[in-house]
């Protein structure tokens, strides 16, 4: 006996359904997160005993990233960490020069650490370079001492340090018990700074009185030189508010997440979607009380829209791209296939229903 095809869903509830599947289980969402915080816990407390320096001058970890804004789809399994540090000096930033979005970091007074700066005539400023390879050294040492870390439930974890890059030092750690459980930790050094003292020069935002921070980071921008003591803006609570209240863009977020990983397109970080939503909602070119499905044909349409201009406007400092790091074939490709996910995603909706093969070919997966 021949088994029935399966009857087509409704648009809205194909939606749905892919809503559904992606999201996040209550449990899992304690689970790991409890374990997060003692994989954490134990990791910084490790190299606050290795090194007294960082002792001191450690001030907290915060969250940043999908976890905080909560539109990370799946699994709650990558945790985006700023170290925040505070130097025994008066930390200065100072707009960078022909770099929109980068800052340096200016100090001043006698508790200096010289082996983190860089010395320009008679103004010290902190060096990106020793920062990152003061912080990397630190990891690399501690990770055999808490290369096991017992967390509730009876689960261990082993650690192994995964890469020191430009920003983040990621760290993953496998259950042993259960090695497909895995979470993965980007630890991103970081200087705290007050809003109030967000640079005039820079656009102003809504921000609540939140603090804004300075990471290191290579200048992206093709054919500049590198500057060794160039650090990046970012505001995560900031960004955050614009999203708030607005669930049906963070499903639309979420939507357009699946659809990256189901269609080869990782370029396309969820950094830069992100970016599209903030723009798209400041400048009003989504509305936030359509249904996730309309949220996300607009959120395509905008989306092809940037990559054609090759230019999406970095939410702090809008005169600063996201997409620099994309070159012109890389866009063109990309662009067939957003073209090809739009095209598929609207006929969809004008016949409003949703075939398995057109949920397999949107987003990866079948009812």
């Amino acid at each position: 006996m021949e088994t029935p095809l399966e009857e087509p869903l409704k648009f809205g509830a194909g939606i749905d359904y892919v809503l559904g599947a992606i999201s996040i289980d209550d449990e899992d969402r304690q689970t790991f997160m409890e374990d997060a915080q003692q994989i954490e816990n134990e990791f910084i407390r490790a190299i606050s005993r290795k090194d007294p320096f960082f002792a001191s001058a450690f001030r907290g970890l915060s969250l940043t990233g999908s976890n905080l804004d909560k539109v990370k789809i799946n699994l709650p399994d990558e945790f985006d960490m700023l170290t925040t540090i505070q130097l025994p000096c008066e930390v200065e930033p100072v707009r960078l020069t022909g770099q929109p979005n980068y800052v340096l970091l200016r100090v001043r007074g006698d508790n200096t650490p010289y082996h983190l700066v860089n010395s320009q005539g008679e103004e010290n400023y902190i060096s990106r370079r020793k920062v990152q390879a003061w912080f990397r050294d630190n990891v690399n040492e501690v990770i055999p001492e808490v290369e096991c870390i017992h967390c509730q439930g009876g689960r261990t974890y082993e650690l192994k340090n995964i890469s020191g890059g430009h920003v983040a030092h990621t760290i993953k750690a496998t259950c042993l018990s259960d090695p497909s459980r895995k979470i993965c930790f980007d630890f991103v050094p970081a200087f705290k700074f007050l809003a109030s003292q967000w640079l005039r020069v820079f656009p102003q935002h809504p921000n609540e009185d939140c603090n804004w921070y300075a990471v290191p980071c290579k200048i992206r921008t093709p054919n500049v030189p590198d500057d060794p003591r160039s650090f990046v803006v970012c505001a995560p609570h900031w960004e955050r508010m614009v999203l708030r209240k607005k669930q049906h863009l963070k499903n639309g977020l979420r939507l357009m997440k699946a659809s990256r990983d189901a269609n080869d397109i990782p370029m396309i970080f969820s950094y830069t979607i992100k970016s599209l939503f903030l723009n798209a909602t400041k400048k009003r070119m989504i509305n936030y009380n359509q249904s996730p499905g309309q949220v996300l044909i607009r959120a395509l349409v905008c989306m092809t829209w940037f990559l054609r201009r090759g230019f999406l406007p970095f939410y702090l400092v809008p005169d600063a791209s996201v997409l620099e790091h994309l070159g012109v074939e890389q866009r063109r490709d990309y662009l067939k296939i957003l073209y090809s996910i739009l095209k598929r995603l609207i006929k969809c909706r004008e016949r409003d229903r949703m075939t398995p093969d057109d949920m397999q070919f949107i987003f990866g997966m079948q009812y």
